[in-house]
């Protein structure tokens, strides 16, 4: 079988990869990004934990806006 090398634009390629399904997406970036699954598992801890410290002062996350939740980072991160 003879190989057939494609010479595609970047912003063609790229065109391409946002019409790819989620799916897809993500079997692309395990690829691109091999430690994938360990930045994943960090994400689901840190956004398990942002909920559990804010119920711990007695809000609700997902109830708070944008401003709020910058200044409960901004006061956690001074705690430290």
């Amino acid at each position: 079988m003879e190989t057939v090398t494609l010479e595609v634009p970047e912003p063609q390629l790229v065109e391409w990869v946002r019409r790819l399904s989620p799916a897809v997406k993500q079997s692309l970036l395990r690829v691109l990004i091999p430690e994938m699954d360990s930045l994943e598992q960090l994400l689901e801890y840190g956004d398990d934990r942002i909920r559990e410290i804010a119920l711990q002062r007695g809000m609700d996350w997902d109830r708070l806006n944008e401003e709020q939740r910058e200044k409960l980072v901004g006061d956690i991160l001074h705690e430290a």
